[in-house]
C-alpha cells in the first residue's frame, strides 16, 4: 500500500512538472553568430511595441522594437524604465544595441549559471508600464494590460529558468 502511494505521488509530481515545462513555449534554435544553442520567446506585442527575449549560455537579451516614428532613433544613452505593480518599484535598462533609427532597443545582460538581477525581478514581479527614451530624450510610454503583464512575467520566468540549462 505504501509503495502504491509513492508511485502515485511520483506520477502526480511528474505530470505537474511536465505541465509547467510545457507552459514556457520557448523556441530552441542555434545562434547565428556563435553556433551555440539559443532560446527565444519569439515576438510578443506590448501595446504596439514588440518584444523578444533571447538567451544563450552567456547572455540574455530583451529586444524591443519601438514602432513610434517620433521616438525610434535609439542611441547608447537611450533607456527603458520599467515600473512594477504598485508603482513604487522600477528598474532602468540601458540600450546595449548601438545607435539606430529603426526603433531597435536591446538590453543584453550577462547570463550563465546565475540569473541577472533585472531578469530575476522581471520573473517575479509584474511590469505595469514601460517608458522608453530615444537618443534625443523623446519618450514613448506604454501601460500594459493584465494579460500582457502576465505574459511578460511568465516569459521572463521561463527564460530565467531555462537559460541556466544552456550555460556550460
Amino acid at each position: 500500500m505504501n509503495t502504491s502511494r509513492i508511485y502515485f505521488t511520483a506520477l502526480v509530481l511528474f505530470f505537474a512538472q511536465a505541465t509547467i515545462a510545457q507552459d514556457c513555449n520557448l523556441q530552441k534554435t542555434t545562434d547565428d553568430f556563435s553556433g551555440m544553442p539559443k532560446l527565444s520567446s519569439g515576438f510578443i506585442d506590448l501595446q504596439g511595441i514588440d518584444l523578444s527575449i533571447d538567451a544563450t549560455g552567456k547572455e540574455i537579451d530583451y529586444f524591443f522594437v519601438i514602432h513610434n516614428p517620433a521616438t525610434n532613433c535609439i542611441g547608447t544613452e537611450s533607456e527603458a524604465i520599467l515600473v512594477f505593480e504598485g508603482g513604487k518599484s522600477k528598474i532602468t535598462m540601458r540600450n546595449t544595441g548601438g545607435d539606430n533609427c529603426n526603433g531597435y532597443f536591446h538590453c543584453v545582460m550577462k547570463g550563465g549559471q546565475y540569473t541577472p538581477a533585472n531578469v530575476q525581478k522581471l520573473a517575479t514581479k509584474k511590469v505595469i508600464a514601460i517608458t522608453f527614451s530615444d537618443r534625443n530624450d523623446k519618450k514613448t510610454t506604454i501601460s500594459l494590460t493584465q494579460k500582457q503583464q502576465d505574459q511578460l512575467l511568465k516569459l521572463s520566468d521561463c527564460i530565467a529558468k531555462e537559460a541556466k540549462t544552456l550555460a556550460k
